[in-house]
């Protein structure tokens, strides 16, 4: 196990807090920086809407000073949905072997939503920036909500 794996400790066994603030400008960079990726991406057309519109909406709550807890875990979830997405399509080796209808318009059935092994690690690559982005996004107090 390599040292960073684990938090570091003081001399008193105590582990050390990690207070880092994120910068809002940052984190909305990141939220337009990720919707520019999934749009990218050979999602369903239905999903990169969702996402973007989800991002746009997150992005706008964290500029006001933090996004409702159940907000963000909708969000995980809308994400998790997402990858499912890519995992249950039919994975092909070169654009070739895409049929000329794949269903790209709603990723069903899902017997027809063909990627190839590259768009299919493009579009996980884009929703695990993603993932990062909505885990570093700050939560609204108690009282903000």
């Amino acid at each position: 196990m390599c040292s960073n794996d684990s938090p570091s400790q003081k001399r008193d066994g105590a582990a050390e807090q990690h207070d880092q603030q994120i910068d809002p400008e940052a984190l909305y960079d990141d939220y337009v920086d990720s919707i520019n990726q999934i749009r990218q991406t050979m999602l369903p057309e239905t999903r990169k809407r969702e996402l973007a519109m989800q991002c746009t909406t997150v992005r706008g709550a964290a500029r006001e000073g933090g996004v409702p807890p159940a907000e963000l875990w909708s969000f995980v979830s809308l994400i998790a949905e997402a990858v499912s997405d890519v995992e249950s399509a039919t994975v092909v080796q070169s654009h070739a072997e895409v049929p000329n209808g794949r269903a790209l318009a709603t990723g069903t059935p899902v017997e027809e939503y063909v990627l190839t092994a590259g768009e299919r690690s493009r579009c996980l690559a884009a929703l695990s920036e993603l993932l990062f982005t909505v885990v570093e996004t700050p939560t609204a107090s108690d009282g903000d909500e």
